[in-house]
């Protein structure tokens, strides 16, 4: 039998297949639209966390600018700027500081006696319509310069002839580099260097010589009862395995004969990271803290900001300042707040008493604090004179214009200024022996706590700061120690002898880096000589500093000839200044900002 199929039923199906195909597409449609509607939320989710993400890193990062711009700002002694913006990325990003509590005196683990004053930082930034905020409190930390024995914002190199000791805090911003003739002993808890410590020369990369005496940690080591053991810093002719350089900061892969990793079998050496902190760890037995003398950059040793070379300039550029320079003259004159390119460095602007040489050299006035003339009132001890300095002749001239000042007769006027500083300078002040100078005479015994600041470089001649000590400086381009023999008779081709001359005071004075060919004359020569001091000691109680290179006591660093021969360096850290009021006036400080908790 035959099925015949009607029209009816072939209409029927197709009515089913066409409901069918429509609810298929209804279906489609909507699982595309809820994709795409998943898509955008996904694409808005998206757009939201990268927002998120580039906006914390953005507020995080311009957290760092600004923690670093208030370091900055503590160490020029500017007020910090507690709110603005920056811009990061591309982005502006809101910030504000805040100081919390006060300010409080602490003591580290070196001795140190420290400034600290908390501060809140906020960050505030909105990317893709995210707001994100970050937040960081500090610890600014102010050290006062003059608590270290040397301090150097440059490479630090010590290579003298003679044995010498340094007793005392040693830090550098930068590298050391270390050896001599014969043995030099650094007597202190504390070796830092920012960068790394080396056995070798850095001006022609041969290895240094001699011997490198480094103290184990103390907590005290100016307590005579404390331990004193010494460990050798090794040259590379002493380490008995291969070096470029010495057991230093270029041993970084360290020898492990077994391939244990323990670098405790015979003959193993462990890098100097480590090795360093197991050489100058504290003796055996020690149970007064722990510690460890010997750091750098690898240990977490971090830059410490200090004050710029501007603040001891007689003016320093600034928008917006009140004094302009009058080019035919090479002096500056006020033209009002606001109105001109300069104002005062940190030391003119504050000085109890300024002198300031004209342009000429034939004239100078004098000022107190408040900007009063009181040139004829201390006329009696001032002069104008030059004093014979081969270093900066170069072959020309050898005589520097000077200022001299008798610190005697300055007491006996009834001048010497009450804040503790003097400033003194010269109009159209340039380099070699056109730089002009000052001389400080008759200072065996100060009236009171002085530091004495000049752009240019200070001769200091004859016993300083020997009675009734107090606390002292000298802040300068180049520092120069005269004798109590010299007379200033020295001329080209002679050298005067030196007698045993003292000097209290801590300095803080300019140099150069050494580079191929060129010496700076290392710390052992940061303060300058002119005399044939063979045998003969110069004795020194202070800090040495160096924060910036000389620009204008420019002459090359040579030694012999009618230059210089080297003193017995009787040379010590006045451990007075451990205690903060025996500093000097207006000591500077080097700032660091040490994080406490961010979130």
């Amino acid at each position: 039998m035959k099925l015949i199929r009607t029209r009816k039923g072939v209409a029927s199906r197709r009515g089913v297949a066409l409901i069918y195909a429509v609810f298929g597409s209804f279906v489609v449609a909507s699982m595309v639209s809820v994709m795409f509607t998943m898509a955008g939320v996904s694409d808005r989710q998206a757009a939201v966390h990268n927002g998120q993400t580039r906006g914390r890193y953005l507020a995080e990062g311009a957290l760092r600018v600004v923690a670093k711009e208030l370091q900055n700002d503590l160490a020029n002694w500017k007020a910090p700027t507690l709110s603005g913006t920056k811009v990061v990325g591309g982005e502006q990003v809101e910030f504000t500081v805040t100081a919390l509590g006060e300010q409080v005196t602490t003591t580290n683990e070196s001795g140190i006696s420290n400034l600290v004053q908390p501060y809140e930082l906020e960050t505030r930034v909105r990317v893709d319509g995210v707001r994100q905020r970050a937040h960081r409190i500090v610890n600014a930390t102010w050290t006062p310069l003059f608590q270290f024995a040397v301090f150097y914002n440059s490479d630090l190199e010590v290579h003298a002839g003679p044995n010498m000791t340094l007793r005392g805090r040693v830090h550098s911003n930068r590298d050391m580099y270390l050896g001599g003739g014969n043995t030099i002993t650094l007597d202190t808890n504390y070796v830092h260097a920012v960068g790394g410590v080396f056995r070798y020369k850095k001006r022609d990369g041969t290895a240094a010589g001699g011997n490198v005496d480094i103290r184990r940690w103390v907590e005290n080591p100016f307590d005579p009862s404390a331990p004193s053991e010494f460990e050798r810093m090794l040259s590379r002719a002493q380490l008995p395995v291969s070096s470029t350089s010495g057991y230093d900061s270029n041993y970084r892969d360290g020898l492990d004969l077994d391939g244990d990793g323990l670098f405790t079998g015979p003959g193993e050496w462990l890098p100097f990271e480590f090795g360093a902190a197991e050489l100058w760890s504290p003796p055996s037995g020690y149970e007064e803290g722990y510690g460890q003398t010997v750091m750098t950059g690898q240990h977490g040793v971090e830059e410490a900001v200090t004050p710029p070379i501007g603040s001891i300039q007689m003016y320093e550029s600034v928008e917006g300042g009140s004094y302009e320079l009058d080019a035919n003259t090479g002096e500056y004159s006020f033209v009002g707040p606001g109105l001109g390119d300069h104002d005062r460095g940190f030391y003119h602007e504050n000085a109890g008493l300024s002198i300031i040489a004209d342009s000429s050299g034939y004239g100078f006035t004098v000022y107190d604090a408040e900007g009063n003339d009181v040139t004829m009132e201390v006329a009696d001890a001032i002069s104008l004179d030059s004093v014979p300095d081969m270093r900066q002749s170069n072959g020309g001239s050898t005589d520097v214009e000077t200022i001299q000042l008798d610190l005697g007769l300055l007491a006996d006027s009834g001048y010497f200024p009450d804040n503790g500083l003097v400033y003194a300078a010269h109009e159209a002040l340039g380099t070699g022996t056109d730089a002009s100078g000052l001389m400080l005479t008759n200072g065996s015994e100060l009236a009171s706590a002085l530091t004495v600041v000049s752009p240019s470089s200070v001769y200091v001649h004859g016993d300083y700061n020997v009675v009734n000590k107090q606390g002292a400086s000298i802040i300068g381009d180049a520092v120069n120690l005269l004798s109590n023999a010299w007379d200033g008779s020295k001329a080209p081709g002679t050298l005067p002898s030196a007698s045993e001359t003292s000097f209290n005071f801590a300095m803080v004075t300019g140099s150069y880096d050494s580079v191929p060919g060129r010496y700076s004359g290392g710390l052992e020569n940061l303060p300058r000589f002119h005399e044939n001091w063979s045998g003969v000691a110069c004795n020194i109680s202070g800090s040495f500093v160096n924060l910036f290179d000389s620009q204008h006591a420019t002459g090359d660093w040579r030694y012999g000839s009618d230059r210089y021969r080297a003193p017995i360096r009787a040379w010590q850290y006045d451990d007075d200044f451990n205690d903060l009021g025996s500093l000097p006036p207006f000591t500077p400080m080097a700032v660091e900002t040490v994080d406490i908790v961010a979130w």
